[in-house]
């Protein structure tokens, strides 16, 4: 008897407890891939146009993101149709110049969009701040901190990346807020 009783553990130990494993292991990974199955899609579903045609006219504005020493915490906000704002963190910085793509324009009328900038700092870091739109710049803040509205036009069915730039003649130790307000008119 007791022969058999060493048989049987080593029967159950050689076959049936890798099978007991499995079944063990089945009742973890279950409940975990059905609840990633139920978890809602957070990401955009992708336009559809029917016979070629879409229905949004207008000026689309997007945020471009990505990784930047400089630039970060980026946010793109839409307040209405014709009013955007766009906050950033500009962080400590040694002197020299930063520039970052922000956002993309792409005008889906058949008439040019006029839109205009407006954007500050709170404190004085005596930082001069650009856009910087196809190899024009447009001067948002000077050294002094006083702002300055710029408007860029927009011809039809054109698509144009805008970049923050910041010049520095001075590091500055601490990171500090960038508020932008963006709004569209037509002409």
């Amino acid at each position: 008897m007791p022969n058999n009783r060493e048989n049987l553990k080593t029967v159950f130990t050689q076959i049936l407890e890798p099978f007991a494993l499995g079944v063990l292991a089945l009742l973890f990974i279950i409940p975990i891939i059905t609840v990633m199955n139920l978890t809602p899609l957070t990401k955009q579903l992708k336009k559809l146009d029917v016979l070629g045609v879409t229905t949004q006219d207008g000026v689309k504005v997007t945020l471009v993101g990505g990784k930047h020493e400089v630039f970060t915490s980026e946010n793109l906000s839409k307040i209405d149709e014709e009013h955007y704002t766009y906050s950033a963190i500009l962080n400590k910085r040694a002197s020299d110049n930063y520039s970052k793509p922000i956002i993309e324009l792409e005008n889906k009328n058949d008439a040019e969009i006029k839109l205009t900038f407006l954007g500050q700092t709170l404190s004085n870091t005596k930082s001069n701040i650009f856009l910087l739109v196809n190899e024009k710049s447009y001067r948002l803040q000077d050294s002094k901190g006083n702002t300055y509205t710029q408007e860029i036009t927009i011809q039809p069915f054109e698509k144009l990346t805008v970049f923050l730039a910041i010049e520095n003649l001075s590091g500055v130790q601490f990171s500090e807020e960038y508020d932008m307000d963006i709004k569209i008119q037509d002409i």
